[in-house]
């Protein structure tokens, strides 16, 4: 029983490795999606083709047999392109060599008949899988160069081009038919591809709401969070200081208390605007929890993060909030820690949280460094 499911679990993960190759987490959801099935469309019509091949060579009939067991080569070529998705682009040209060869067969059974004249029963596969892989656009272009071939084939050329001889009523017919499943397949890729838009917008809208504060507009902790993984892998990557800053707004539950929380509103956006137009590009600040705001700064030493506090905190001193038509004054403190990455990022925060805690006790509208506590 233990040697039936560790063999299971060990073909179990080598079909979910062969399907999901070459997904990445860096490509949508659409994409990933639609390499997992050309990973599965390319190993269903390797496999097809190959054993068509075979036993056309089999029936010593070779030109099929080598066209089959070519298309079976380009198939299997599509696979590989996806097992090597490090090479850029691969999973856009895996889908075209698909698609082209997938419509090179099928003219091909168009014009031989292939086996008793039922090779062009294999051309309705045409419209769906070019749709879904080039999209409804180019899915069309694709299928109408097809119908134009084959028109061409079945009408101008048959005679002397033609090896399969068909019935007019049998062309039209396929033709007629070919061309309901064609739109039939371009109206659900549209329905899809619309619906799949409107669910991804609104998922992203949910998404940015989830990750910001609706009050300041700025990131909250969830949002932020994002950002210091990224550049705490970032900094260690390339050995470079980042450098947080933990700000709590001074007496903040007077201004509630004395204005009402409408007050406290016009004060956390007012701080909220200083604060992002105190930072550079690349830097990050977030609403981290109440009145308490968290900086992000890449590429930072912890004494000049030291100097952008101490000059956020002048500026935001020395600037005058409106309330109730009083001209208030708010300033804040600050605690400054650069991240050890032997010691992670909750020390980290740890130690700005203590900074901030002292600069409090000193008196509020300070700026203190996890350094200088070593030195009290």
């Amino acid at each position: 029983m233990r040697l039936i499911n560790t063999i299971t679990d060990r073909v179990t993960r080598s079909v979910n490795w062969l399907i999901t190759s070459g997904c990445k987490q860096v490509y949508d959801e659409d994409a990933n999606r639609k390499i997992i099935v050309i990973n599965l469309f390319a190993m269903v019509g390797m496999s097809i083709t190959f054993a068509l091949g075979i036993s056309a060579m089999i029936d010593n009939d070779r030109v099929l047999g080598i066209v089959l067991l070519s298309s079976s080569a380009l198939f299997g070529l599509c696979k590989a392109l996806l097992l090597h998705s490090k090479v850029l682009y691969n999973h856009v040209l895996a889908p075209f060599i698909l698609v082209v060869s997938l419509a090179g067969l099928m003219l091909y059974l168009v014009i031989t008949g292939g086996v008793a004249n039922t090779g062009p029963l294999w051309i309705y596969v045409l419209p769906p899988v070019a749709m879904f892989f080039a999209g409804v656009v180019y899915g069309v272009i694709t299928v109408a160069v097809f119908i134009t071939l084959c028109s061409y084939i079945l009408f101008a050329a048959d005679g002397w081009f033609v090896v399969a001889h068909y019935t007019t009523e049998f062309k039209l017919r396929l033709l007629y038919s070919f061309a309901t499943v064609t739109f039939l397949s371009a109206f659900y890729e549209h329905s899809r591809q619309t619906s799949f838009n409107i669910v991804k917008d609104l998922s992203d809208k949910f998404e940015k709401q989830a990750q910001q504060d609706i009050l300041t507009r700025l990131p909250n902790r969830r949002g932020i969070q994002q950002f210091i993984e990224f550049e705490s892998a970032r900094a260690r990557r390339q050995k470079k200081p980042l450098t947080l800053i933990l700000c709590d707004i001074d007496r903040f539950k007077r201004v509630n208390d004395q204005y009402g929380h409408d007050g406290g509103d016009v004060v956390l956006k007012h701080v909220s605007d200083l604060f992002k137009a105190s930072i550079r590009e690349q830097d990050g600040v977030a609403r981290w929890g109440g009145e308490e705001f968290l900086f992000v700064l890449p590429d930072t030493e912890e004494s000049n993060a030291v100097v952008l506090a101490e000059k956020v905190r002048e500026t935001l001193a020395t600037s005058l909030v409106e309330l109730q038509q009083e001209k208030v004054v708010i300033t804040a403190s600050f605690g400054v820690a650069q991240i050890d990455f032997e010691q992670g990022l909750d020390k980290a925060l740890t130690l700005a949280d203590k900074a901030l805690y002292k600069a409090k006790e000193k008196g509020r509208n300070k700026v203190l460094s996890a350094s200088s506590l070593a030195r009290l």
